[in-house]
């Protein structure tokens, strides 16, 4: 009896042995996995290193197709940057695992942390039929211990690829480039959303290994743990107990934590298989992988069509217009620079004595006199060029009429010229039209200003010109009372008046000269008012005085609706110019992007009808907020 009973103990013993070592953890050997991060010809893996062994990071040799590699350097995982040794711990969270499990499992995960590297960041992740972060990646220890300390609450079903999924997204957030996931469950997977295929192919784009558990129940099923972490370049893990879990994951800890990251460049070229082969001594194995390089992007050139421009500048005339523009433009300069500010007291004088004889001019002044007397004796036969001097001489700008149109002309030239040469675009070109457009504008601004202070200094001139009436002055004399105390540019005009009056000029059509040249519809009340003393007489005093009040309610009234119409004028602006704006942006950002727009007969329609809408836009947003007072 004795003996039956030591031989079934003997019996069991052995079962139990083979049990353990068919269920028990496979063996470790050397393994060799990518990391991401770096781009060819940059090379990076992690090294995996059998359990126990030791290797000196300056004796581990990397060849490529049996060629040594190029700067090699080799860095332990304490030494390393943590970014690439991350470790997320995936444990399943059911109603399978109450009770000891459970709490063997939160006893396992601090064992791993406790052999980890302490700098590596740790987080992890619950699932049964849902999935939850139960600690985000860090390396605070404070933070770990809180989390490990407290068992997770345990529901029903076990969705296995779902916690390897959200594990995986946490490494995406974090901008991880490599870790490692351990995944405990003691089932099968009952449910997942993301199937055992997908969730594989993620964690190898996202170079990231699986380490599987297996916690033996009657629900388990090895293939899917196994399957996961075989192709991952992970292993899987087997416990036939819950006392196992504690020293499985210290042998974990223990083995990430001597990792080794390898970088290189490689010397390959585009569109080889290559096959990459790590050894080192006291390994008695060899590491290998095999990757293919990426092909070099060759984009086929569109066949050559020289545009207008490159024509132009390969053509003589270009290069003759190179010369001599520059040229001109430097004559112009040296002649502006040396010509006499002013007049000279020669001339001055010559004014007051008939028989002083006049100073014969320079050569190069004659011949500027010539051109610009040439230039305004054919502009005399247009329509607007009588307009125009009368704008200048408005606008209180002292250089000549012809002078402007000459020197916006040269301007509107090398413009023209600065655009096509950065271009190379005869649309281009069309921006140095804007340039005439551009001096028409400051004209017209300056008129608008001089106008604007004449309109607001007229309720005072009215005021003085109505109290010199009471005081017994005439209207003339009232106006010539004014004139000595106004400011610009009512004194210059009034003068004009007065002026006027003395050379025989009725003194309402005098005043009616002025209201045409400063657009004043109350100056025309004015010379109402001085045409009706002239012929009846009356109280002129008390009519100006009204005419003053009116002035001053018009214009109280002028500047509520510019407020009012400040958001509008400013909304013609930001609309009109907003597309302007991005347009040259994008092609500042990407120019072959927007090149369509500018080499393509539709892009140049799409343009030209744009710019079309814009303006009529812009012209129409302006006629609203332009309210006549």
């Amino acid at each position: 009896m004795k003996r039956i009973l030591t031989f079934g103990l003997a019996l069991v013993a052995a079962l139990s042995a083979l049990s353990a070592s068919a269920w028990g953890a496979e063996a470790t050997d050397v393994s060799l996995t990518p990391t991401g991060g770096v781009s060819f010809p940059n090379r990076a893996y992690i090294l995996t290193l059998p359990d126990g062994a030791k290797v000196a990071p300056d004796s581990v040799r990397v060849e490529e197709d049996g060629s040594p590699v190029s700067e090699l350097s080799v860095i332990p995982a304490e030494a390393a940057d943590q970014n690439r040794f991350a470790i997320a711990l995936v444990l399943d969270a059911s109603r399978s695992m109450r009770g000891a499990p459970i709490g063997a499992a939160m006893e396992a995960a601090r064992a791993l942390a406790d052999e980890r590297n302490q700098g590596q960041e740790l987080s992890l992740v619950t699932f049964n039929r849902t999935t939850e972060v139960a600690l985000p990646f860090t390396s605070d220890p404070v933070r770990i211990d809180g989390a490990l300390d407290a068992e997770p609450p345990l529901a029903a079903g076990t969705y296995l690829y779902d916690g390897v999924a959200r594990a995986l997204d946490l490494f995406k957030t974090r901008n991880l480039s490599g870790g490692a996931i351990v995944v405990l469950s003691d089932g099968a997977d009952t449910g997942s959303i993301v199937d055992a295929d997908s969730a594989a192919e993620a964690a190898k784009q996202a170079h990231v290994r699986v380490f599987t558990v297996g916690l033996r129940s009657r629900a388990f099923r090895i293939e899917p743990l196994k399957s996961l972490a075989d192709d991952t370049g992970g292993t899987y893990f087997g416990a036939q107990r819950v006392d196992d879990l504690t020293p499985i994951f210290a042998q974990l800890g223990q083995r990430l934590s001597g990792e080794l990251l390898l970088r290189y460049r490689s010397l390959a070229g585009p569109g080889d298989a290559v096959r990459v082969k790590v050894s080192a001594p006291g390994l008695s194995d060899t590491a290998e992988d095999r990757y293919v390089t990426p092909e070099l992007e060759a984009k086929p050139l569109p066949p050559f069509h020289p545009s207008l421009g490159y024509r132009f500048w390969r053509s003589p005339a270009a290069l003759l217009a190179a010369v001599l523009i520059p040229a001109a433009l430097a004559a112009a300069a040296l002649i502006l620079l040396l010509r006499p500010r002013g007049r000279s007291l020669r001339t001055r004088m010559s004014q007051f004595v008939a028989s002083a004889p006049p100073k014969p001019a320079k050569d190069t002044q004659a011949v500027a006199a010539k051109v610009f007397a040439g230039t305004e004796k054919g502009l005399e036969r247009t329509r607007w060029w009588t307009r125009f001097k009368e704008d200048v001489e408005l606008a209180d700008i002292r250089m000549p009429a012809v002078h402007i149109v000459l020197w916006t002309l040269v301007a509107t030239v090398v413009v023209l010229w600065i655009l096509v040469s950065l271009f190379g675009s005869p649309l281009a070109a069309v921006l140095a039209l804007f340039v005439p457009f551009a001096t028409r504008a400051e004209v017209h601004r300056r008129i608008d200003r001089k106008r604007r202070l004449f309109a607001e200094q007229l309720p005072d001139n009215l005021q003085v010109l109505a109290s010199a009436l009471r005081a017994g002055h005439s209207l003339v004399g009232a106006l010539s009372a004014v004139v000595d105390d106004a400011s610009e540019p009512s004194q210059t005009e009034f003068r004009r008046v007065v002026a006027d009056e003395q050379l025989g000029v009725p003194l309402e059509d005098a005043l009616l000269v002025v209201a045409e040249r400063m657009a004043s519809r109350e100056l025309e009340q004015v010379a109402l008012v001085a045409a009706l003393q002239r012929e009846t007489g009356g109280n002129s005093a008390e009519v100006l005085d009204r005419v003053a009040e009116t002035v001053r309610e018009r214009a109280e009234l002028r500047r509520l609706v510019k407020t009012l119409t400040a958001q509008g004028r400013l909304a013609r602006w930001i609309v009109s110019l907003l597309p302007v704006g991005l347009l040259v942006v994008l092609t500042l950002l990407d120019g072959e992007y927007m090149a369509p727009l500018y080499e393509t007969g539709t892009g140049r329609f799409m343009l030209g009808f744009a710019a079309v809408m814009v303006i009529t836009g812009s012209l129409v947003i302006r006629r609203i907020v332009d309210i006549k007072i």
